[in-house]
């Protein structure tokens, strides 16, 4: 998806998610190869941790980024107020299907709701998927969410 936006106004912040040399020769060589930047972080998941998201917001007002995309809305998303406090104008978060699983958990049932409140759109992959979540989502923010059939990148 992203290579398909202006590379001059897309920031990419990711985890590192291969270990060891040769892994951080193959992360840098991918990197190198993208039309935008990338920034890494030194864990190999990223999660919505205290730090990680003063690295988000550092790096939103550095790069002057006005738009967060969360290529995970579960758990990223839980970042969206910190972004949103720190000049973020647009939220998106992107579901993979394993969120349907976070809607029929209490405690994870919650914590989806604050994501649906904190960004502007949630994207969904199909009908099931996007049955459970609305479920768990605040009307408003149920009635914000938008479908976006995966992509598929032809060169890999």
């Amino acid at each position: 998806m992203a290579l398909r936006l202006d590379p001059d106004r897309v920031v990419v912040y990711a985890s590192t998610w291969k270990r060891g040399e040769e892994g951080t020769a193959a992360t840098a060589a991918f990197d190198a190869e993208q039309p935008f930047t990338v920034v890494r972080d030194r864990t190999t998941m990223l999660l919505p941790t205290p730090r990680v998201t003063r690295r988000a917001t550092a790096l939103l007002r550095e790069h002057g980024c006005t738009s967060v995309w969360f290529g995970a809305a579960a758990p990223l998303g839980l970042m969206a107020p910190a972004l949103r406090r720190a000049g973020a104008k647009r939220l998106v978060a992107t579901t993979h299907g394993h969120e349907a699983g976070w809607a029929q958990l209490p405690a994870s049932r919650q914590l989806l709701r604050r994501i649906g409140d904190g960004t502007d759109t949630i994207t969904y992959l199909g009908e099931y998927t996007r049955s459970r979540i609305a479920a768990a989502l605040t009307p408003d923010a149920a009635a914000r969410m938008v479908q976006l059939p995966p992509g598929v990148d032809e060169k890999t």
